[in-house]
């Protein structure tokens, strides 16, 4: 017998709301930009690497403007994410890959676009002789490193030298 009630239920709300009027609900429009967005082509503001990384630090040498105005914006490690990329690069130098691997991995965590992590996890991969896996993670690195040059030239030393070269 509830069965029954349960249907009959079912079946007068959806009746109920075929009859409902459907009215379209207007959102405000507006063809202007926030001010928060930059202008296209303007000035890069903010644009700056960390002190005391080595990574990643500029050389000093004279910017184009143009292509600094494309690049993207750097953005700040965490101090906890420099340490572990500090002990990962320390571990490669004692050549301990695999600890090196494993710090980076949990780096992962912290900050899964940092191409620096995925770099020295491609070189940890080297230095085990994974070849295939070095490569693909320098890979990896190299889409993520736009505003790292530096990390570019690395990734493709360390593709270079995967392959041979």
């Amino acid at each position: 017998m509830k069965k029954y009630y349960f249907y009959l239920i079912a079946l007068a709300l959806i009746v109920l709301s075929a009859c409902a009027q459907k009215r379209p609900v207007s959102m405000p429009q507006s063809h202007w930009p926030p001010e928060s967005v930059p202008e296209i082509g303007g000035p890069v503001t903010g644009q700056s690497t960390m002190p005391g990384d080595s990574a990643v630090a500029g050389r000093g040498e004279a910017q184009n403007p143009l292509l600094s105005a494309v690049r993207p914006v750097q953005r700040p490690r965490p101090k906890a994410l420099t340490r572990m990329i500090e002990n990962a690069e320390n571990q490669l130098k004692n050549r301990q890959p695999q600890l090196a691997f494993s710090t980076l991995e949990q780096a992962l965590y912290i900050d899964g676009q940092d191409p620096l992590v995925w770099h020295l996890m491609a070189r940890a991969q080297l230095d085990q002789g994974n070849v295939v896996q070095a490569v693909s993670l320098a890979k990896k690195s190299d889409s993520l490193a736009a505003a790292y040059p530096e990390v570019k030239k690395k990734n493709a030393a360390l593709i270079r030298k995967a392959q041979g070269g």
